[in-house]
């Protein structure tokens, strides 16, 4: 099964809590008028589109796809540092490492190296965790009427909700509330941009309101296409859920 264009993620949906940035001045949570550099958004979109273009041009390839996807990831990330000192989230709140984040086939390839490259006992730790919080979002699946799809963005809107009351941490964050996957972490998790109050991200409080730009839309876009033509996969799911079918041995 995979998903269409007419069912991928549309982040002007008025269902989810995000300000789409279209100018390059804008306020934080502190009152704070914050302005990006002249030209940065329109240099980023100006790399993300040559991207693309060699993205149609390769033949598909697992590898190929991994290693677009991490193309991407450099450049989105050269946004958050610009944007960085004006959003309220801070090393070790962890608050968005509690929802339900949807990815797609690519983003889960490369979680997948770091899990293989990782000791046999983070290895057991990560699946004993990843294996608990599947079987709580297949009892929130099954919960709904009719029953969730969990590779769809509908069934994800229609359990993310719940899942979020739970507040349950996601299978890779540690003790110290740090992600223990920082550098593969998916495109949803790098631009979880807050600009309201920190206790907005509170359960029970907020929604809060997220920093979102016309980077952000053409990087998710990307993903998504690089996960359809290197791997045929156009579904998306919450993180734990692309490994609930993968054993694997531990040396």
């Amino acid at each position: 099964m995979t998903t269409g264009d007419s069912e991928r993620m549309d982040f002007t949906d008025d269902r989810l809590p995000t300000l789409n940035i279209g100018h390059p001045v804008f306020m934080n949570y502190r009152g704070e008028e914050l302005s990006l550099p002249t030209g940065t958004i329109e240099d980023l979109l100006g790399e993300l589109a040559a991207l693309e273009k060699e993205v149609d041009a390769f033949l598909p390839s697992p590898d190929s796809g991994v290693m677009f996807l991490k193309e991407i990831y450099r450049i989105v990330d050269r946004l958050g540092q610009v944007i960085g000192p004006g959003m309220a989230c801070s090393t070790g709140c962890s608050a968005c490492c509690r929802v339900m984040v949807a990815t797609t086939r690519v983003e889960a390839e490369l979680l997948d190296e770091r899990i293989r490259s990782s000791s046999p006992q983070r290895q057991r730790e990560w699946e004993a965790k990843v294996s608990d919080r599947n079987a709580f979002l297949s009892d929130l699946a099954s919960g709904c009427s009719p029953e969730a799809d969990l590779t769809s963005f509908d069934g994800l809107l229609a359990t993310c909700e719940k899942y979020e009351q739970a507040n349950k941490a996601c299978p890779f964050l540690g003790e110290d509330h740090l992600c223990q996957v920082y550098e593969e972490r998916p495109l949803l998790c790098r631009v979880c941009w807050v600009l309201t109050d920190p206790r907005d991200c509170e359960p029970g409080e907020g929604p809060p309101v997220k920093f979102r730009t016309a980077v952000f839309q053409k990087s998710h876009e990307l993903v998504g296409k690089v996960s359809q033509k290197h791997f045929g996969d156009g579904r998306v799911s919450p993180i734990p859920f692309w490994f609930r079918e993968k054993p694997r041995e531990h040396c």
